[in-house]
């Protein structure tokens, strides 16, 4: 079955639950980031001083720059090395088996970042929450490095916070050091992970130090500098979103009084944590779903026993159909679509696929390989039993930009890779307009003329249908 943290550790995922802990899946990568901007306002005993340390930190490192006389020389080698983050900690925002590292922040990014904070105070700025908002203008800094990064400072802060919580949920420990303290901490044995627990309130799925949203009242107060913004960026901050951060960090370079605005509007910014309640973009209402599925949707595998590579592609066709029976006679196309009635991002319903994939394979005794890399990219799912008896299985929204690419060139490359020739494309229509499924479908037909095998092209009906009540 999926596992998440708690079975880990051997704990009530209604306990972690009431102590606001985030529950992450074990070999499965959370797409939730730790969000500096919103250190401050946590009320957790660890956390109430956690912003003043975050931002000290960069003060510090504020001092060395100005204090640099040349490039390479003590202060600016010493700022340099604090911008370095190799230190990752394991705080089980899901990892997997071969590890999430290269996330990290190393010599090459943190000179790029520390000549760009160099040149920001040059122009007079000071501020240490310019750090805070490097991911917006910094090529290669992005959610995951920001995330990193706040646990590599705050590394103390979320070991005493998983010391005391294992303590209340009486968690078994071990003893680790870190940074010349001693903390009982949790261990992962199959990984060989020390784990720290995350407070589900620090999280997002975008922290708002690269969210653009809302970032578009500026010059309301100065109409010169609102026709400035209109003229370099367009009719708004938003507007930033759409432009390369290697641009948009020359215009704020050359324009500083930009940045000074963007600072103070991202102050200004109402900062809220991930909505874990309406879960909008698919992250943990997944598996929710799919450890009922199995009770509540049972499918009757038994008549394929043994499993053969002469019948896995059709046991493998009838997981998709249930998959389609879920979405379409069930309402569970409702999970495709947050609290706003907006079409969330194509992972959530490829985590709703592996979800009930897992529990019918587990039920029917398969293995089940999500997102293999076999050297060309990433595929969305592989079931296999043994070596030869394997079938691919590729998910993507009917709207998705690259639909007849994933058909005509990605699959057969990860088929050619995974040296199997059987495979199922799923397209979930999202939209009225079928022409980019009707394009998939004649390419099909044309494999099929030509003599070729195509892959098996299964369309489910994932629009949303008037008379659904909410769930989700």
């Amino acid at each position: 079955m999926l596992r998440k943290l708690s079975s880990l550790l051997k704990v009530d995922s209604k306990d972690f639950q009431k102590k606001g802990v985030f529950d992450s899946f074990i070999d499965i990568d959370s797409r939730l980031h730790i969000d500096p901007g919103l250190l401050s306002q946590s009320t957790i005993p660890e956390f109430k001083s956690a912003h003043e340390t975050f931002q000290q930190y960069f003060r510090n490192v504020g001092v060395l720059i100005s204090s640099t006389k040349e490039r390479g020389d003590t202060f600016w080698r010493e700022a340099h090395r604090k911008l370095q983050f190799k230190e990752r900690a394991s705080t089980a925002l899901g990892y997997s088996k071969g590890g999430t590292s290269g996330n990290a922040i190393g010599p090459v990014l943190a000179t790029r970042m520390l000549d760009t904070v160099t040149q920001i105070f040059e122009a007079g700025i000071k501020d240490p929450i310019i750090f805070e908002l490097v991911g917006m203008i910094e090529e290669g800094i992005g959610a995951d490095r920001i995330s990193d990064m706040t646990i590599s400072i705050l590394l103390e802060n979320f070991a005493e916070y998983t010391q005391r919580l294992c303590v209340e949920l009486n968690i078994k420990t071990r003893t680790v050091k870190m940074r010349g303290k001693s903390y009982l901490l949790p261990y992962d044995y199959q990984n060989k992970k020390i784990l720290v627990f995350v407070p589900k309130n620090l999280l997002n799925n975008l922290p708002i130090a690269t969210d653009w949203d809302d970032i578009d009242r500026v010059g309301r107060y100065n109409e010169e500098l609102r026709q400035k913004v209109n003229q370099l960026i367009g009719v708004s901050w938003k507007a930033a979103a759409r432009m390369s951060k290697r641009q948009l960090k020359q215009i704020l370079l050359e324009n500083p009084e930009l940045l000074v605005d963007l600072i103070d509007q991202y102050k200004r910014k109402v900062k809220t944590s991930y909505d874990f309640r309406n879960d909008p973009v698919g992250e943990v209402i997944w598996a929710e779903l799919s450890e009922s599925a199995v009770s509540t949707n049972p499918l009757n595998l038994s008549g394929f026993n043994p499993v053969t590579s002469h019948n896995i592609f059709e046991i493998v066709k009838r997981i998709c159909e249930q998959y389609a029976s879920l979405i379409e006679n069930n309402g569970w196309f409702e999970y495709l679509y947050d609290n706003q009635g907006k079409l969330k991002v194509e992972r959530a319903a490829q985590l709703l696929f592996y979800g009930i994939a897992e529990v019918y394979c587990i039920a029917n005794d398969l293995d089940l390989n999500r997102e293999i890399n076999g050297g060309v990219g990433s595929l969305d799912f592989k079931i296999s039993r043994g070596f030869k008896a394997k079938v691919n299985v590729e998910l993507k929204y009917s709207t998705n930009s690259s639909l007849a690419k994933g058909f005509e060139i990605q699959l057969p490359t990860y088929n050619r890779a995974e040296k199997t020739n059987t495979s199922i494309f799923l397209i979930i229509q999202t939209k009225d307009n079928r022409s980019n499924i009707e394009r998939v479908l004649k390419l099909a037909e044309k494999m099929r003329n030509q003599g070729e095998r195509s892959p098996e092209v299964i369309v489910i009906d994932g629009r949303k249908q008037i008379s659904a009540s909410k769930r989700r």
